[in-house]
């Protein structure tokens, strides 16, 4: 079976011009846990996760030890998340992506998706985006085919 046969074709992508407030309305709106970031002519310049925007907004622990009194104050904490939502996903995004063609087996897809721990993969035809393939979309047409469900 091949990543065509189960890869989702009108894809919710992002620009990376976009804000991580943009980029999180998007998400949420449509009820995904990430994006493909595409530029001109449909270009895939990146992906932006959940996580991604999970770790722009939240302190790491070296940040809270340096600077801890500041997060225990209500208005400082207002004002850096406030800040943070206009950081660009440009910024953010993972730019190193791994990706799959349209003809590739879905077996080749899940495979790099368990080795990687990545949740999607974007399809690419030339370098440009032609579809999303998540580890969801295999599991529910392996199970339909192989479990008769």
């Amino acid at each position: 079976m091949l990543v065509k046969e189960v890869m989702i074709k009108n894809v919710i992508t992002l620009r990376a011009e976009q804000t991580l407030a943009e980029a999180a309305e998007v998400l949420v709106g449509k009820n995904i846990s990430g994006a493909p970031v595409v530029g001109r002519g449909n270009k895939l310049v990146g992906m932006i996760s959940e996580k991604d925007l999970f770790k722009a907004l939240y302190p790491d622990s070296k940040d809270i030890l340096l600077h801890i009194k500041s997060w225990f104050e209500k208005e400082k904490i207002k004002y850096k998340v406030e800040k943070k939502k206009k950081t660009i996903i440009k910024d953010l995004m993972t730019k190193t992506v791994v990706s799959v063609g349209e003809e590739d087996a879905i077996l080749k897809a899940g495979a790099l998706m368990l080795s990687t721990n990545i949740h999607r993969l974007p399809v690419l035809r030339d370098g440009k985006l032609v579809g999303i393939v998540s580890r969801r979309d295999i599991f529910r047409k392996l199970l339909k085919e192989k479990f008769d469900l």
